[in-house]
């Protein structure tokens, strides 16, 4: 049954590879520093990356009730960082998408995943783009859900791990917002394991 359904996503994650409305381009990102926090260097996730300015990190229970929010049966996302603005209420959280079927290759997982989160938002004006920046081929999931606004971001790290950053906030704070967000994922590079 899994096999089943695998294949149909992974039929539909093609489909949707094809269409006009998906951008798979190189973007420069003109990446402002005055609108970034501190980086953050994590070899054991393969990444760095600013969160944006005064997005203060959280205690990682927090991270607890991201991670059981966003879990499917296929994939369990494992939180590792959670940022919080206090004014806006916007969250960034950073973690590990995991197979639950290790026998699926790396590749396969990350458009099997794709097509899962685009199914799951379909009902919420959901926006799908690829673009490439820093060597690193990125997917971007734009979805709205009433005053919500999420943006999730997912790529494979170095060891070939499913990375997600997903930045949620509300509507009302989009125009002030997006300009240190865009400028956190212009940060993000890979970060070799130096072991």
């Amino acid at each position: 049954m899994f096999k089943k359904v695998f294949l149909a996503l992974l039929f539909i994650s093609n489909w949707f590879g094809c269409s006009k409305d998906i951008d798979d381009e190189e973007i420069s990102f003109i990446v402002d520093q005055s609108k970034l926090g501190i980086e953050i260097s994590d070899y054991d996730l393969g990444v760095k990356f600013h969160p944006p300015k005064n997005w203060e990190l959280q205690p990682a229970s927090l991270s607890k009730k991201i991670e059981s929010r966003n879990s499917t049966e296929s994939f369990i996302y494992e939180p590792i960082y959670l940022f919080f603005n206090d004014s806006s209420k916007a969250i960034l959280s950073v973690g590990k998408v995991v197979s639950v079927d290790s026998s699926i290759s790396k590749s396969a997982q990350i458009n099997f995943y794709k097509s899962l989160l685009l199914s799951k938002y379909k009902e919420n004006n959901v926006r799908f783009s690829s673009f490439t920046h820093s060597k690193i081929n990125f997917t971007q999931l734009i979805f709205e859900k009433g005053n919500l606004i999420s943006y999730k971001i997912i790529f494979l790290n170095s060891g070939n791990d499913i990375i997600q950053f997903d930045f949620s906030f509300r509507n009302e704070f989009k125009k002030n917002i997006l300009p240190n967000i865009k400028a956190s994922i212009g940060s993000i590079k890979l970060a070799e394991n130096e072991k």
